[in-house]
């Protein structure tokens, strides 16, 4: 039972081994086309990300403090600043 067992394995190796040389070394992407790829589909994430930020609809808050002026922003801090101080 070993030995067939033994023996199945070495011809399923065998014939792996000669499946890997029939490999053609032309068909295999070379490594700067791979990273070529990588690179690209980091940039496409990239430029959808901030799309994504563009287009994202802001808080009402948000929006109200960028319709205040910069000196009834800053209000709050001046009033805890003149308080402790």
């Amino acid at each position: 039972m070993i030995s067939s067992q033994t023996a199945a394995g070495r011809e399923r190796i065998e014939g792996s081994m000669d499946d890997m040389k029939e490999l053609d070394a032309g068909r295999v992407p070379p490594a700067a086309y791979v990273a070529a790829g990588m690179v690209g589909l980091l940039g496409l994430g990239v430029v959808g990300w901030m799309i994504y930020r563009s287009r994202r609809r802001q808080t009402l808050i948000k929006r109200l403090q960028d319709a205040l002026p910069d000196k009834v922003r800053e209000l709050p801090t001046r009033v805890r600043k003149a308080r402790s101080g």
